[in-house]
């Protein structure tokens, strides 16, 4: 007899690599594996999101695939960031017909960094598509989501895979890394590069403790080639995540009945 019961998805964020997460769920969903509870970060608190709110993976790609930042000039922030999240604001609430945590059909909780505080912090209450917008609002690059007059920006910086807090007795817990990172033999030349490669870095340093709480920890390696925000690759890296969910889903289910 299996010592698990139940699953629970951790998503890491990612920018575009994220959509990884909504091609496992596609491949666990034909699999007839849906998890008890789900917990994001950035891209993983959008795709969390949107599925606990009923969005099939499919369906998922319109909602996430944003514009490129030098043609929409919407996208241009006041202060704090070079762009604002109001397109992403704007999309979730088309997508998502609930206001808030409670109301969604699985527990989602979302990873944020308070600025003011300078600390991460765990929601699964309250406005969903605020934290959600919080959770993925890239330092620099966009303005920070004031909050109860707590400033928050992307829960990448301090926690960008939270799986401790799905623990839980019969629980089975399944991490999604989309940040796969490894040495790289090249030269570093542009602003851009090196701004990536530093946050990847980052963000790689915050998943220690939390992948080790993972029973499973799916990360894909062809992730590694697409960029942060190469949203327009949508269709080839929703694929990476359906081959690796496929690949997943025996083991998921194996470790479900004990096999």
């Amino acid at each position: 007899m299996s010592q698990f019961h139940e699953f629970a998805l951790s998503l890491s964020g990612g920018g575009a690599r994220g959509i990884v997460h909504a091609g496992v769920i596609k491949a666990l969903e034909e699999s007839a594996l849906k998890p008890a509870a789900i917990a994001g970060t950035s891209m993983g608190a959008i795709v969390g999101a949107l599925y606990a709110a009923g969005v099939q993976p499919d369906q998922m790609l319109s909602v996430i695939r944003k514009p490129e930042l030098h043609s929409l000039p919407s996208w241009l922030g006041l202060k704090g960031g070079i762009g604002s999240l109001n397109v992403l604001r704007t999309q979730l609430h088309q997508h998502i017909s609930v206001d808030s945590f409670e109301q969604l059909a699985i527990p989602l909780t979302v990873s944020v960094t308070n600025l003011n505080k300078a600390c991460n912090e765990l929601n699964s209450k309250g406005p969903l598509v605020e934290w959600v917008v919080a959770s993925s609002s890239i330092p620099i690059i966009f303005e920070p989501v004031l909050i109860n007059a707590q400033y928050y920006v992307d829960g990448g910086l301090t926690m960008n895979l939270p799986a401790q807090c799905l623990k839980k007795e019969g629980r089975l817990i399944v991490g999604i890394n989309s940040n796969h990172i490894e040495e790289l033999d090249k030269a570093f030349t542009s602003m851009k590069m090196v701004g990536e490669r530093c946050l990847y870095i980052a963000v790689q340093n915050t998943l220690r403790d939390e992948a080790e709480a993972c029973h499973l920890l799916i990360d894909p390696p062809e992730a590694k080639s697409f960029g942060t925000f190469e949203f327009e690759k949508a269709e080839a890296i929703f694929d990476i995540g359906y081959q690796a969910g496929k690949r997943a889903s025996f083991q998921i289910a194996s470790m479900l009945s004990g096999n």
